[in-house]
């Protein structure tokens, strides 16, 4: 299997070292190719390794780490961050970050990520663009509650409906997660992942669809057993997204 090679981007001499000993120890699939401490040295080493992979801090003292990616023109890494602000979340995912990793980061979320690069990076290797509907989701995404931020893999949510102007998740452990945004808000921070707003009230992911069932609006059976209907207002780009999805499965 060949290593990928990977930069860290971390000002702390204390988290580098962490992070250095958990991907040495626990992701044997991951060669360091340089470690770097400022933004301004990271940007000099990713033009010079060219790495496959960039665990990157937000918070680097001369710059941040979307600052990094800023500078970076036609990147071909993936970005996994590793940080101590949950905050940044959403931030990360507008731009196109393969994870986002809270410190102290845990070794199985960390192992987690490498397997999702690695994924990712064969996929790019032997396939053309990434598709529009269908390409692949953030391993996690913080989801914002009334206690903060709650973190949960994008493909674990089976549909979202709108209660009291909030978003519910509907997961497939069949939990459910309120949310402190509206489902409006929900549609857009998931676009392009396989999701869809079939209904006012429901935002469902295609992933989690087991059938469709076609009359006047029609209505969607998911994972769950959960019959949703597909609003008529809304069926033509239901319709036009599914076969996008479907194409690019």
């Amino acid at each position: 299997m060949t290593p990928l090679r990977a930069i860290i981007v971390e000002d702390e001499p204390s988290g580098m070292e962490n992070l250095r000993w958990k991907l040495q120890k626990h992701c044997p699939g991951v060669e360091i190719v340089a470690e770097c401490l400022s933004g301004q040295e990271a940007i000099a080493a990713i033009r010079t390794y060219l790495p496959d992979l960039l665990f990157l801090d937000i918070m680097l003292g001369d710059m941040t780490g979307f600052d990094v990616l800023k500078a970076i023109k036609h990147p071909s890494y993936e970005v996994i961050f590793t940080t101590s602000y949950d905050e940044y979340a959403i931030q990360a995912i507008k731009n196109n970050a393969l994870d986002y990793l809270v410190k102290p980061v845990e070794v199985d979320e960390l192992q987690e990520a490498v397997a999702k690069a690695r994924s990712e990076i064969l996929q790019h290797a032997g396939a053309g663009p990434s598709p529009v509907v269908a390409s692949p989701a953030p391993a996690r995404f913080g989801f914002p509650i009334s206690t903060g931020m709650q973190f949960l893999d994008v493909q674990d949510v089976v549909y979202a409906k709108a209660e009291d102007n909030v978003a519910v998740l509907h997961l497939t452990d069949r939990k459910e997660v309120r949310l402190t945004k509206t489902l409006s808000w929900l549609e857009e921070q998931l676009a392009n992942h396989g999701f869809c707003r079939v209904h006012n009230s429901y935002l469902i992911n295609f992933n989690q669809m087991t059938e469709y069932i076609r009359n006047e609006g029609g209505y969607v059976i998911m994972s769950d057993g959960k019959a949703i209907s597909v609003s008529r207002r809304r069926k033509d780009d239901f319709l036009n997204n599914l076969e996008k999805w479907e194409g690019n499965g």
